[in-house]
Parts: structure tokens; C-alpha cells; sequence
């Protein structure tokens, strides 16, 4: 407790000397969890807001088509607790794009598993902790990412491949794979040492070939890629099972 009021005290001083107001209505004090920007932050977990859990259920059903793109902008704020959201999400992707607006059984089965993943809570990342692990896995369409630490997940990335990016080999696939997880767990990874789990071999030879010696797609790649220390380690799909369903 003294520590903590200690921490408290250096930080008002320094928001003092930096000219930073805060608003006393605002603040919280000695809590044992708060709810920070649609999030529940407790010691040593965080999840969701459960009012925004609770607008999703209550959008069980869309009827038109602008309401089926709320529900998706809402679940695009929760997605660091959504492992898969670019394959389950897809059939309601889909339905938005189509000419004629029909709601399914497939529809409710998307919806019901994106609320079961939303409903999961994560692991607080811990600089100091170390042992970082991002494991990526690609698939034709789509590629996943998962930040974890200790064997903990704490945060989960997918998207989906346009049509120029579905026609790239499959090792320039697993390199962007990684470039994608790294880019988007910037604030975790840079200046962290961290292990890329990946079912994909050939990664190390690239990886620990000189630059020169790859093709001009892999060496942008490459480029971008050395500003984080990395290890490749060779793991097999079913060492790597959340990536692995994300892609």
C-alpha cells in the first residue's frame, strides 16, 4: 500500500510539473477494478465492458442491412477477444454484401459463436514478465495472429487476404503473416525479445538468409520485419491450435 501511494504521489507531482489537469469526477481511487474505454480492468485480467456484451444480445437479430453493419462496427471494437473474428464473422460479411437481405440459421450460428469468444477474458501483458510468443498461421483466405505470454493469450489479430495477396507463395504468405502480427502488436513487441511460433519451416532459412538472396516481395518484407527481435520456432499446426483456427 505505501508503494502504491508512493506511485501516486510521484504521478500527481508529475502531472503538476507538466502543466496535465485531471478531473477529480473522473478519477477512481483504491479500486479493485475499473471501467477504462469498454473495458473491465481488474488485477490481473481484462474483459469487456459488459454493457457492450449486453448491446450485441440485444441485436440478437438484424433486419436490414444497416443494422447487420452495427452489430459487425460493434464487434470490431471488441476484437482483441474474438480469436476467429474473420472466419465466423464471414457469413455476416457476406450477407451484407449481397443483393438480397435474408437472415439464417448459418447467420445465428456466426453470431452466437463471436458473443461465446466475446465472453472470454484475457491476460494482462506484463513487460517485465518476458517469454512473448506471437504465433501466426495462413490459410488461402485469411491469416491469424495471437499475442501470448507464459502460455497465456492476451490479445488475437485475423484478417482477411485480398485477391492480389491470395496469389502469393505460400512462404511469402507465412512472411507477411508474421509482418501483420508484428505490425499489429507494435506496442507489445518492438523493443521486447519475443519467439514467432509458425507450422511453416521454411521461415528459418529465409529468415536467416542474407536479404539479397530473396525475391524483391520478401525482401520489403524482410526490411520491415528487422526492426523486431525475433526468434523462429518451428512448431507443428497442432502446437499452434488459436492461430491456427484464426487463419
Amino acid at each position: 500500500m505505501r508503494n502504491m501511494m508512493q506511485m501516486f504521489a510521484s504521478a500527481l507531482i508529475r502531472a503538476r510539473e507538466k502543466g496535465v489537469k485531471l478531473n477529480l469526477q473522473k478519477c477512481v481511487f483504491k479500486c479493485n477494478s475499473m471501467l477504462y474505454f469498454g473495458h473491465v480492468i481488474s488485477e490481473n485480467r481484462i474483459h469487456p465492458d459488459p454493457q457492450k456484451v449486453r448491446a450485441l444480445h440485444e441485436m440478437w437479430t438484424a433486419y436490414t442491412r444497416d443494422e447487420l453493419q452495427t452489430i459487425l462496427g460493434r464487434m470490431n471494437c471488441l476484437a482483441r477477444y474474438i480469436p476467429n473474428l474473420s472466419s465466423i464473422n464471414q457469413p455476416l460479411r457476406a450477407l451484407v454484401k449481397q443483393q438480397q437481405f435474408k437472415w439464417e440459421q448459418q447467420h445465428d450460428t456466426s453470431f452466437t459463436n463471436i458473443i461465446e469468444s466475446i465472453c472470454s477474458s484475457l491476460a494482462f501483458f506484463d513487460q517485465t514478465a518476458g517469454n512473448v510468443e506471437l504465433q501466426v498461421n495462413t490459410l488461402k483466405f485469411d491469416l491469424g495472429a495471437t499475442l501470448s505470454q507464459n502460455g497465456k493469450p492476451i490479445s488475437f489479430a485475423s484478417r482477411s487476404l485480398n485477391s492480389t495477396k491470395q496469389n502469393y507463395l505460400q512462404i511469402e504468405k507465412e512472411l507477411y503473416a508474421i509482418l501483420f502480427g508484428c505490425v499489429h502488436f507494435h506496442q507489445y513487441l518492438y523493443g521486447q525479445k519475443f519467439t514467432v511460433g509458425s507450422d511453416h519451416k521454411p521461415l528459418q532459412v529465409v529468415l536467416n538468409c542474407p536479404i539479397s538472396k530473396s525475391s524483391p516481395r520478401l525482401q520489403r518484407m524482410l526490411l520491415r520485419i528487422q526492426q523486431y527481435n525475433l526468434i523462429i520456432a518451428f512448431c507443428l499446426g497442432k502446437e499452434i491450435p488459436i492461430a491456427d483456427a484464426l487463419s
